[in-house]
């Protein structure tokens, strides 16, 4: 009698830790959120960029570029492969990328390097003309992830 007590406890346990871990996943690099950077536009000749440090291997594989405030579900985004990442910066061309004086936008976009799931970067910038001059503004908490600080 004590044994089969035993033995249902010990089936009891199993059951609940299989079932456990089988419900939330095994820890792993899936289950780890990464946090948004950020970085500057500037205007370099006609084109709009974004300086990226240590970018060297980094391609971007995502773009988006919105007018702050669009809704999520009327939102432009295209995974990318005729951008580059030259001397440091992304650079987008007029004709990808041409901000509307006195409109604030937010940009997107991921690099990756490498095909690790560890090699990728997720950038939003906050883009604004103002009197001619491109610039960078304060996101909203809703617009990037963030580490705690």
């Amino acid at each position: 009698m004590v044994k089969f007590f035993i033995l249902k406890k010990t089936v009891a346990i199993s059951t609940l830790l299989a079932s456990s871990t089988f419900l939330t996943g095994c820890p792993g690099v899936g289950d780890r959120g990464w946090h948004d950077e950020t970085t500057e536009a500037v205007r370099e000749g006609q084109e709009i960029c974004f300086p990226i440090k240590q970018s060297q291997g980094y391609i971007p594989t995502y773009l988006a570029i919105n007018q702050r405030d669009t809704p999520r579900t009327e939102q432009k985004n295209r995974i990318v492969g005729d951008v580059v990442i030259s001397n440091g910066m992304l650079c987008l061309p007029p004709d990808e990328f041409t901000p509307v004086e006195g409109k604030e936008y937010v940009v997107k976009f991921i690099l990756k390097n490498g095909g690790r799931f560890e090699s990728i970067r997720s950038f939003v910038i906050a883009v604004k003309v103002v009197n001619g001059n491109v610039g960078s503004f304060q996101l909203q908490d809703s617009e990037i992830s963030r580490g705690y600080q």
